[in-house]
């Protein structure tokens, strides 16, 4: 089915552009749910498993009373596709929890957009520690742009790692749209319905514009080869956002960086620091 949807939506987009627009919407933003690998079973395994309130999905290691971390996936993903980041933080006294979003790994929904992301991350913050800020928030891909959102928005946290995550979320919603061959009509329909559904324009969704006005220091990890999104992204992000360091990796694509053991390493040190300067100022 998906691979007529261009085909279908091409010619109904001509003579009937709003229900075209209708159900390619339905497609954007509905998660695909992907089986749990067996690279991430050990984890799973090993961690502390319940819901939120909210019915969302938590998996969680480390130190109960430590300074929470929060693990933030991306579309499509799971909670523990960044479980790798785990034993090092777990060795450094941190409580790490890893969760499955809205419509996504064992988490209740079907649809979800940045707005309903980013909420749910600080519902999730404001329920796990909620007399304390997160440590930090390391987010991959779609989750970290809305990471950035939920910063925005009160999230309270001392720092954010993106890993491979786009900066400009109007070129995501255009790339769907010329994906599926709609109409200018229906386009022009599309871009309005998912500006409604997310209650923020997809242009006014960019990555580093936010993160400038925010004081809340990043980094920023991306891959040069990645083919998911693309590496000028991370470029744009770092220099539109003062408080951002850059980490660039060669030949780890779009998911095997988030198990490099450099950057797991060098991503376990900007968490730690952020704690020693906190402790610093305190």
């Amino acid at each position: 089915m998906k691979k007529k949807l261009p085909f279908l939506l091409e010619k109904i987009s001509r003579y009937f552009p709003n229900i075209a627009a209708n159900i390619a919407l339905h497609f954007f933003a509905t998660p695909i749910r992907t089986p749990r690998p067996e690279s991430e079973k050990l984890w799973h395994e090993n961690s502390k498993k319940y819901f939120l309130k909210n019915g969302i999905a938590a998996f969680e290691w480390g130190n109960p009373k430590g300074e929470l971390i929060l693990l933030i996936h991306g579309w499509n993903g799971r909670g523990t596709q960044l479980a790798s980041f785990a034993q090092s933080l777990v060795e450094n006294n941190f409580r790490v929890v890893a969760l499955d979003g809205p419509g996504h790994g064992i988490s209740p929904g079907n649809k979800t957009n940045p707005s309903h992301y980013a909420q749910f991350i600080i519902d999730a913050q404001l329920e796990l520690s909620p007399k304390n800020k997160s440590q930090a928030i390391i987010a991959h891909s779609f989750g970290g742009g809305c990471a950035v959102l939920a910063a925005s928005r009160g999230l309270q946290t001392k720092g954010l790692i993106l890993i491979a995550s786009p900066a400009f979320y109007d070129r995501v919603v255009s790339f769907f749209i010329a994906s599926m061959k709609l109409s200018k009509k229906s386009q022009s329909i599309f871009f309005e319905k998912v500006t409604q559904l997310a209650g923020i324009s997809p242009i006014e969704l960019n990555i580093g514009v936010i993160g400038s006005k925010l004081n809340l220091p990043a980094l920023i990890v991306h891959d040069q080869n990645d083919n998911a999104v693309d590496y000028l992204s991370a470029i744009s992000i770092h220099k539109t956002w003062s408080q951002t360091k850059l980490l660039t990796t060669q030949g780890l694509g779009h998911r095997r960086i988030l198990k490099d053991k450099v950057v797991i390493e060098e991503v376990t040190k900007f968490i730690v620091a952020l704690d020693e300067s906190s402790s610093e100022e305190t």
